[in-house]
């Protein structure tokens, strides 16, 4: 029973730290362009392509490992409590720290609209998302998205529910992990076996965090990632969609 105590009087401790550390958070929300600059990447074609472009969501087909130990940082001689979320944004009641607000599938498609569409290089570029009208077009952009893996790591330096101390002591709370992994191609319509052209990109970011910094830098690192990505993606279909992409 007083072990038992022990456990309710250290998650306690540990409430109330993440309760005060939600008033750091700032917004949790999906903004693209990314900050803090908010600009797209301001790449222009040279020639255009005599054509319009449909875009649509990306095929899910992330996995769904759901982990929460965050609990283990009441006791003493742990290293690090965990949680990982293959799908941060479909997780039911996470601490604040972890919430993230966007829906990678239709978001990530959205924003590799708008990037190409300031390029000019197609006559039209049209984001069309699920369950809506597809309008005439002549080609089509779409794609699988593998992975927004997110993970993150606190310490409480070995100490348990008094480690918590050395977070407002300025020593860093832990670290977060974010990844993303897609696919996109473009065909045209009616010939979905037959890309034109097509782009693969990966990244990790890692952030340490403290309760003074950092804690928003984790959920910023998904737009921020996904458009230094798509920058050479971008680069490179302007440079051989008009070659690739004839009527």
């Amino acid at each position: 029973m007083r072990r038992l105590s022990v456990v309710h009087k250290a998650c306690g401790v540990l409430l109330v730290v993440s309760l005060t550390i939600t008033g750091c958070l700032g917004s949790r929300d999906w903004n693209y362009p990314p900050p803090p600059e908010k600009a797209y990447l301001g790449v222009s074609a040279a020639q255009k392509v005599d054509g319009s472009l449909v875009v649509v969501p990306l095929d899910d087909k992330r996995g769904t490992e759901v982990r929460e130990q965050y609990w283990a940082a009441v006791i003493p001689f742990t290293t690090h409590a965990s949680a990982t979320y293959d799908r941060p944004e479909e997780v039911s009641n996470p601490a604040p720290t972890d919430v993230v607000s966007f829906s990678p599938s239709r978001d990530f498609a959205r924003a590799l609209a708008e990037e190409i569409r300031k390029t000019n290089i197609f006559t039209s570029v049209t984001f069309v998302d699920k369950d809506q009208p597809v309008p005439p077009s002549d080609f089509v952009l779409q794609g699988r998205l593998y992975s927004t893996r997110w993970e993150r790591n606190i310490s409480t330096y070995l100490l348990g529910p008094a480690g918590t101390a050395l977070w407002f002591a300025g020593l860093p709370l832990g670290t977060t992990e974010t990844e993303v992994e897609m696919f996109a191609q473009i065909t045209r319509v009616g010939e979905p076996d037959k890309a034109l052209w097509g782009f693969a990109m990966e990244f990790e970011a890692k952030e340490t965090e403290s309760i003074y910094r950092g804690l928003e830098d984790s959920v910023t690192n998904y737009p921020r990632g996904l458009q230094e990505g798509l920058r050479l993606a971008i680069e490179d279909l302007v440079e051989k969609a008009p070659s690739r992409l004839k009527p």
